[in-house]
C-alpha cells in the first residue's frame, strides 16, 4: 500500500487547473438540476407538484441517510485504480448515464412517472456528490501545505462558478436551438452534451491525481486491511462524536446552508411582492455570481492573512449583514439590497474555500488525538450536513409559507402577508447565518492551535496529509 515511488515536486498551475476542470462539469450538471429539473417534471413531463414533493422527500432522505455509510466506503476503499480516484473513474459514468434519464420524458401513472424521475435523480445527483468527496480527500494527498491546499479549494469554487456562468448563457438558447420546437427534445439533448462534459472533465480530475493517491493490489490487500487507516462503523461514529473541531464545522455547513437554500429557494417572492421587479432578479444574481467568483480569487490570500477560522468568522458574518441590513433598513431600495446581497455572497464563496480546509484541520486534529488518519472519511463527510440543511430548508419554507396563507394565485398580499415573505426571505436566513457565526468563532481550531498540533505531530513522527507525506501507513 503506497503512494507513488516517486514523490511529485509542488504543484504547477497546469496541474491545479486540470484538477478544478470537474468542478466545472459540476457546475453545468447541478445547475441543469437546480434550475429546471423540478420544470421539466411537473411542466413537460405533467407530474402533479403535491405527488413529485411527497415522493421526492422520501428519495431525498434516503439519500443523506446513505452519506456516511458511502464516506465510510470512500476511507477504507481498496482498489487497484487508487482510493480516491477509482470513485470518479467508476461513478461518474453511470450518474453521467443517468443524468440523461432525469431529462427523458416519460408517461403513465403519475406516482410511478414521480417514481422513476426520482429514482433518475437519486442515481444520477445523489451519487455525483461522492465523486466530490473522493475529489475532496485526493486533495489532501495532492497538497503539500495549506497554501497550496487553498489554492486548489479556490481554483475549484472558480471552476463551478464559471460552470454556473456558462449554464446561464447557453442552457435555454441551446434547448431552443436543439429541441426545435419540443422542449422535452432540448431538454434531453442539453442533458446528453452536459453529462459527457462532465464525465470528460472530472476524469481529467482523476489524471491531475494520478501521481497522488493510494493504490493497492492483491499482494499487499490483506495488509491494508489491518492498516492504521482502515475505519469499522464504530471508528466512523468516533470520528465525529468525538471530534469537537469537526462538529463546529459540521454545525457551520448546517446552519449555513439551511440558510442559504431558504433565501435561494424564496428571493423570487422578494423581487415579485416586495421590490416589485422579478425582472431586476436576473440582474442581481449575475452581480452576485460574479462577486463569487471575484471572492474565490481572493480566499487563498485572505485565508494565509486572516487565518482559516477567522475567514470563516468573516465569511459567515457578511451574509448576515447582508441579509439583515436590507430587512431592517432601506426597504425596497433594490440598489442597497443587491449591494448587501453582493456582499453575502462574497462570503459564501469564501466560506467554500476555506470551510474544506478546515474539514482538513479537523481530520488532522483526530490524527493527533488518537493517530487514525481518518482524512478519507471526515472529507467525504464535508456533504452531509448540506444535505441535511437542503432538506430542513425545504420543511422550513413550507411552513413559513403555510403559516402566512400564501396564495400564488392573488393580485396582491396583506400586510401581514408582506412582513412574512421578508422574515422567510431575510429574518430567519440571516438569524441563522448569525448563529453559523457564533459557530465559527467558537470554532477550536485557532492558527495557533493548528501549529501547535502539527509540530507536536511532527516531534511524534507521525505524518501530516498537509505535507503530502506519501509514507506507508
Amino acid at each position: 500500500m503506497s503512494g507513488p515511488l516517486n514523490h511529485p515536486g509542488h504543484l504547477s498551475h497546469l496541474k491545479i487547473f486540470e484538477f478544478a476542470l470537474g468542478s466545472f462539469g459540476v457546475g453545468l450538471v447541478f445547475s441543469l438540476a437546480n434550475t429546471y429539473f423540478i420544470y421539466f417534471v411537473t411542466d413537460i413531463a405533467l407530474v402533479p407538484a403535491g405527488i413529485m414533493a411527497i415522493v421526492f422527500t422520501c428519495t431525498r432522505i434516503f439519500d443523506f441517510c446513505c452519506t456516511p455509510v458511502i464516506a465510510g466506503f470512500i476511507q477504507n476503499g481498496r482498489f487497484k485504480a487508487g482510493k480516491y480516484r477509482s470513485w470518479i473513474l467508476y461513478l461518474v459514468p453511470i450518474t453521467a448515464f443517468f443524468t440523461v434519464f432525469c431529462f427523458t420524458k416519460i408517461s403513465g401513472n403519475s406516482y410511478l412517472v414521480a417514481l422513476f424521475y426520482a429514482i433518475m435523480y437519486l442515481i444520477a445527483y445523489g451519487l455525483l456528490d461522492k465523486p466530490g468527496a473522493a475529489q475532496r480527500g485526493l486533495m489532501t494527498r495532492m497538497a503539500h501545505n495549506d497554501a497550496e491546499r487553498m489554492k486548489l479549494t479556490a481554483r475549484t469554487a472558480q471552476f463551478e462558478q464559471v460552470g454556473n456562468i456558462t449554464f446561464s448563457l447557453i442552457c435555454l438558447p441551446l434547448v431552443a436551438l436543439l429541441g426545435r420546437g419540443s422542449e422535452a427534445r432540448g431538454f434531453q439533448l442539453v442533458a446528453i452534451i452536459f453529462a459527457a462534459a462532465s464525465l470528460i472533465c472530472y476524469f481529467a480530475t482523476a489524471h491531475a491525481g494520478k501521481d497522488y493517491d493510494i493504490y493497492y493490489d492483491e499482494k499487499n490487500r490483506a495488509e491494508a486491511e489491518s492498516s492504521s487507516d482502515t475505519m469499522s462503523a464504530k471508528d466512523c461514529a468516533r470520528a465525529i462524536l468525538r471530534n469537537p473541531p469537526l462538529l463546529c464545522s459540521m454545525l457551520i455547513e448546517l446552519f449555513r446552508y439551511i440558510a442559504f437554500m431558504i433565501y435561494v429557494s424564496t428571493m423570487a417572492y422578494y423581487f415579485k411582492w416586495v421590490l416589485k421587479d422579478m425582472a431586476a432578479l436576473t440582474t442581481v444574481m449575475t452581480a452576485c455570481t460574479a462577486v463569487c467568483f471575484a471572492s474565490s480569487l481572493i480566499a487563498p490570500w485572505l485565508g494565509e492573512k486572516l487565518g482559516k477560522k477567522n475567514a470563516s468568522i468573516l465569511a459567515m458574518g457578511l451574509f448576515a449583514i447582508g441579509l439583515l441590513i436590507p430587512r431592517f433598513f432601506f426597504e425596497g431600495n433594490i440598489w442597497i439590497y443587491a449591494i448587501c446581497i453582493c456582499l453575502g455572497y462574497f462570503g459564501s464563496a469564501l466560506q467554500v474555500c476555506v470551510g474544506i480546509v478546515m474539514y482538513s484541520k479537523d481530520a488532522d486534529y483526530y490524527q493527533w488525538k488518537t493517530g487514525i488518519k481518518a482524512h478519507g472519511f471526515i472529507m467525504s463527510i464535508y456533504v452531509w450536513p448540506v444535505e441535511i440543511g437542503i432538506a430542513l430548508s425545504t420543511i422550513i419554507i413550507g411552513i413559513v409559507l403555510s403559516a402566512i396563507h400564501y396564495d400564488a394565485t392573488a393580485t396582491a398580499l396583506t400586510a401581514s402577508q408582506i412582513t412574512g415573505v421578508k422574515n422567510l426571505v431575510l429574518l430567519i436566513p440571516g438569524l441563522l447565518y448569525v448563529v453559523a457565526t457564533v459557530i465559527a468563532a467558537m470554532h477550536p481550531l485557532s492558527e495557533k492551535k493548528i501549529a501547535e498540533i502539527h509540530q507536536d505531530m511532527k516531534s511524534r513522527g507521525m505524518s501530516i496529509a498537509a505535507d503530502a507525506s506519501f509514507e506507508e501507513v
